[in-house]
């Protein structure tokens, strides 16, 4: 990509040291007992039902969040970026109404649905960075919120094809029921190159530490809401 910003190899090893950091979190979710009872067949498939609504609310409220990131953008880069993720999200909405309709989700108990506390906490963090974060901020926070959603989607799309009978071709289009966490979990190298050339911008020695810890609290957040889904989810054997 051309035309970066010329604090981009300073940012880029700032992400890259901020990715290692939150590797504990990664692998609390990966290797949690939410993954990890899909991946051994022991979860009820209730619970499996509450995670697929929960995330359904998510991706709503993120595209909500999305949209009014797309106003804080400050020049053509930026506004490419918001406006790519937020077409992403819509497209990771239209993929997750496959895995809704391979659970049996019906319309009704879908509009009846509520998110959870943890849910919403999490939406919320993203809403106050539309309101009080500058665009690099904010762009952090994706970057890093995205390996933890990642690693525990990829295990969970394993177990769901394994135990319960989920990966399966629909009727309607030419992808599988579980889309939704096969293809969005692979971050490509140009996401992450726009998103270090926006984080770029905001960055410098006196910034650092607040931007860590914007950033930081996205994964905090995320690795909340993972925990959440065991924890609720369990009770509904």
């Amino acid at each position: 990509m051309t035309n970066l910003h010329p604090n981009f190899k300073y940012a880029d090893s700032f992400t890259q040291k901020l990715e290692k950091q939150i590797q504990p979190n990664v692998q609390e979710v990966k290797n949690g007992k939410f993954v990890t009872e899909i991946l051994d067949g022991t979860f009820p498939l209730e619970g499996i039902k509450f995670w697929i609504e929960q995330t359904y609310h998510l991706v709503m409220n993120d595209m909500g969040n999305l949209s009014l990131y797309v106003t804080k953008a400050r020049n053509l880069k930026e506004l490419d970026f918001f406006l790519f993720m937020t077409i992403a999200e819509k497209m990771m909405l239209e993929s997750h109404y496959l895995l809704l309709k391979a659970a049996n989700i019906s319309n009704d108990r879908l509009a009846n649905s509520q998110p959870a506390l943890e849910c919403s906490y999490r939406t919320n963090y993203f809403s106050k960075l539309a309101i009080t974060a500058k665009p690099g901020e904010i762009a952090l926070g994706i970057l890093l919120n995205f390996p933890v959603w990642a690693a525990g989607a990829r295990a969970l799309s394993k177990g769901l094809k394994k135990n319960y009978g989920f990966g399966k071709a629909t009727t309607d289009t030419d992808k599988i029921d579980t889309d939704v966490l096969d293809r969005f979990s692979k971050a490509t190298r140009g996401f992450q190159i726009q998103a270090i050339d926006i984080i770029a911008a905001d960055l410098n020695e006196k910034t650092e530490e607040s931007m860590a810890h914007v950033g930081n609290l996205a994964v905090d957040y995320e690795t909340l809401v993972w925990k959440n889904y065991y924890e609720k989810g369990i009770e509904l054997q």
